[in-house]
This record gives structure tokens, C-alpha cells and sequence, in this order.
């Protein structure tokens, strides 16, 4: 073999060609990730991908090696959460992963570009730092555009609006149905919705929004508040945290599907809203629905 390989840039161009994958993985599987565990993902992609070095392998062996680094590459960026919620995240970034494999292969059996070398699965180019950055912000502005594309004109199944109502106040919030959130109020057995508080600090009474974000104990919160009747806090378990968010009962919340479930419209009383300071997107949605509030 006559190709030089830096071991800098191999990993360098594996990391970032990992994160475009998980990211588009993200859109596609509609599970939030938190932007640090896509950068953890990212590295392990780049260390995966120092299996270019080995002697060529067997399909067979080729194909175990990348499905268990799959698995621990996705495990890394979307944690784990549940068997359904895991299996739809690998299947998302599994088929983004075949579709990058598929065409690097193609490049390299018909026009092979200079410096361009692959080998077990991983990819590598020759270029230099200028030419990398250009073809950084240039893959990454073309995913970014696709994905906002797609999502304008064929809003998945799962995307969702839904308006939350307070004694004649509402306010309507992009939203995602997820049918593995089973999350419900241990008192009263009424579904949890959760929303991030940046969308919701305008429809929050000022003197609470301290509560809200973490900063009010409980205990501490006005007694005579029309609002204090409504409050209460919610245990959680996701992605290895467990702990309690602030909530509140609204009056009810009407859910719209946007992509061909129950269009009509489904309201639940007395629904619960736990509000989160972490953001459950990239933006394109700011609330995730529980299973029972919007009908299959």
C-alpha cells in the first residue's frame, strides 16, 4: 500500500463526518439528544474509525466489528432509555451510516479521488486544513438546509402542535408525540407533557418563574397564589438522570397532529406540564406529548 495516512486527520475528518450522521440521525429517529453526548458520539466515531489502519478483513468480520461500534456509538449519543427507544435510534443512524458507507464506496470503485482511501469501512481524505473547513461548513450548511426542507413539506407523523390552557389563558407550542412516554402524575394518574421553559416564560406568571427554572424551593412558593393549587413536581428517569421537575395542572391540553394522526384535534383535562430548563430539540419542537394524549 503506497497511500500515506495521517493518523490526525483521519480522525479528524471521522469525527466530523460521525457527528453529520448522528445529527441526521436525530431528525430522523425525532428522539432529543442533549449536543454533548452528539460530541461524545462524534469522538467515538473518530476513534472507530482508526480501524482503517488493520489488515483488510473478511465481510463477515467487517460486518460484526461495524455493528457493534454502531451500537456503542449510538449508545454514547442517545444513552439508552428503553429497548423501542434505542432500536429506533440505531435504525435511524444504522441507515444514515449504509447510505454514507454506499456512496464512499462508489466514489472510490469508479472515479477513486486523489487522496481519497477506504478501507474496513472507515474513509479517508488527504486535504489540507482550508479545503477540510470549506468542506465542513459546506456538508454541514447542506444537511442543516435538507433537514428544514424536509421538515416544512412532509411534517413527520410525530410532529404535533399543541395548545395548553390556563383560566382563559393559552398558548400554543410546537410539539413531538411520543409513544414511549408513558409518564403520569403519581397523584392523580393524569398524563405528563413535558415543555422547555424558554418557550414557556411568556404564559408563566412572573413571581413562579423562579420555581420553574429551578431556582424556588417548593416549600417556599405563595400560599396564596391562584396558581399554587396547580403546582407540584414530577419524578423523572431519562438517559441515566433521575430527579424532580416542576409542573403544573392545566385546565386542559388540545394536541393537533401535523402529519396524518388525529388532525382533528385531542384534548386532555387536567393535563400535566412539567417544564424543563434543557432544551428537547434543535428547535424544531419544544414540547414532547405523553403516549395517551393523542390517539394512534
Amino acid at each position: 500500500m503506497s497511500d500515506v495516512i495521517y493518523i490526525d486527520v483521519l480522525v479528524a475528518i471521522n469525527i466530523f463526518v460521525t457527528w453529520l450522521l448522528l445529527a441526521c440521525g436525530v431528525f430522523f429517529s425525532a428522539v432529543p439528544v442533549k449536543r454533548w453526548r452528539l460530541l461524545l458520539g462524534a469522538l467515538a466515531g473518530g476513534a472507530v474509525s482508526l480501524l482503517i489502519l488493520l489488515p483488510p478483513a473478511p465481510w463477515w468480520l467487517l460486518a460484526g466489528e461495524k455493528l457493534l461500534c454502531s451500537l456503542g456509538i449510538v449508545f454514547t449519543a442517545f444513552g439508552f432509555g428503553g429497548w423501542r427507544r434505542f432500536l429506533r435510534c440505531f435504525t435511524a443512524f444504522f441507515a444514515v451510516n449504509f447510505a454514507f458507507a454506499g456512496i464512499m464506496l462508489a466514489l472510490w470503485l469508479t472515479i477513486r479521488p486523489g487522496g481519497m482511501f477506504y478501507r474496513n469501512g472507515a474513509v479517508y481524505f488527504d486535504v489540507g486544513l482550508p479545503t477540510f473547513v470549506i468542506f465542513a461548513c459546506v456538508c454541514y450548511a447542506l444537511a442543516r438546509g435538507a433537514a428544514l426542507l424536509l421538515r416544512r413539506r412532509h411534517p413527520g407523523a410525530n410532529a404535533c402542535q399543541a395548545a395548553i390552557r390556563i383560566e382563559g389563558r393559552s398558548i400554543t407550542l410546537s410539539a413531538l408525540y411520543d409513544s414511549g412516554n408513558r409518564l403520569t402524575d403519581g397523584f392523580t394518574g393524569a398524563p405528563v407533557a413535558v415543555a422547555e421553559y424558554a418557550a414557556l416564560e411568556r404564559f408563566l406568571p412572573e413571581e413562579l418563574r423562579a420555581f420553574f427554572r429551578g431556582e424556588m424551593d417548593y416549600m417556599d412558593l405563595p400560599g396564596g397564589h391562584p396558581w399554587r393549587p396547580r403546582l407540584r413536581q414530577v419524578p423523572f428517569h431519562a438517559l441515566g438522570q433521575e430527579g424532580l421537575l416542576p409542573a403544573f395542572r392545566s385546565d386542559f391540553v388540545l394536541a393537533k397532529s401535523l402529519g396524518g394522526r388525529n388532525q382533528e384535534g385531542q384534548r386532555t383535562e387536567g393535563a400535566i406540564v412539567a417544564v424543563t430548563t434543557q432544551a428537547l430539540s434543535d428547535g424544531a419542537y419544544s414540547m414532547i406529548l405523553q403516549a395517551d394524549m393523542l390517539d394512534a
